[in-house]
């Protein structure tokens, strides 16, 4: 090779050189790293997980039990915490998490609330059969006559008809989804030493449930939102037992 053509050589390396820096810091530049998410929740260890006899004693012991049974003794803000984080671990179809819980916490916005109720029902009379609203009114007085003296929270229940904008479920399956998580609620509270609750279908006050007042007071803006009820929650009167009873599961199941 001549000096020329070495210094040709030595040229074009260089050359190639530098544009291969180029290409690599125009790449970082344009297509930066994306930082990872953080990492998701751990497996639970099966040395930290209730046995199999635990975790039916758990289920066997869960109970509705009424405002009637309840102390007025409040469930403390960790407690009420603990149960919601376990209403938010229920099964979901392509993680749509469509619940959404309202906490009506205390007998001042208890009050407030089943005022809210009277206030609708009054103002949406003509609307609403005689029989219907005689029925309400009779409700609305025994919820006025133990819910705010007893109960600690009101847990009103909705449903985001479309969680996620890009996915849009069956209705059914998202129904299920938050009646798993309400039950998932039911059964953290019964683990709570002296806790209990019932979920109320709010079939009472449905008409009020249904309107779109009541969503705008659950920030639940489709119309196609939906209220479920509201789970009543309390510390149970001292003393108070509740006996359970199923049938036999073998008469409900079929082996294939």
């Amino acid at each position: 090779m001549t000096e020329g053509e070495g210094e040709l050589a030595y040229n074009l390396t260089v050359i190639y050189g530098m544009s291969v820096l180029s290409m690599v810091v125009l790449y970082k530049v344009l297509y930066p790293p994306q930082h990872s998410s953080p990492p998701p929740n751990p497996m639970v260890s099966s040395e930290s997980l209730p046995s199999p006899q635990s975790t039916l004693a758990l289920i066997k012991s869960r109970r509705s039990i009424m405002p009637k049974d309840l102390s007025g003794e409040s469930l403390t803000r960790e407690e009420v915490e603990l149960v919601l984080e376990a209403a938010n671990w229920a099964p979901t179809h392509h993680k749509t998490e469509p619940w959404r819980y309202t906490v009506v916490e205390g007998s001042d916005a208890i009050n407030d609330y089943l005022d809210m109720m009277e206030t609708w029902y009054s103002d949406n009379k003509e609307d609403i059969s005689e029989a219907d609203y005689d029925k309400f009114l009779m409700k609305l007085s025994g919820a006025r006559s133990t819910w705010p003296q007893n109960v600690s929270h009101v847990v009103v229940i909705g449903m985001a008809r479309q969680a996620l904008p890009d996915k849009k479920l069956p209705e059914w399956e998202e129904i299920c989804a938050v009646a798993s998580s309400v039950q998932n609620l039911h059964l953290a509270l019964t683990s709570i030493e002296g806790a209990g609750g019932f979920w109320s279908s709010h079939t009472w006050c449905r008409m009020f449930r249904d309107s779109q007042d009541m969503r705008d007071y659950l920030g639940l803006k489709d119309a196609e939102d939906r209220v479920l009820g509201a789970f009543v929650i309390g510390k149970v009167q001292e003393g108070k037992t509740f006996k359970g009873k199923r049938r036999d599961w073998m008469e409900k199941v079929t082996w294939k």
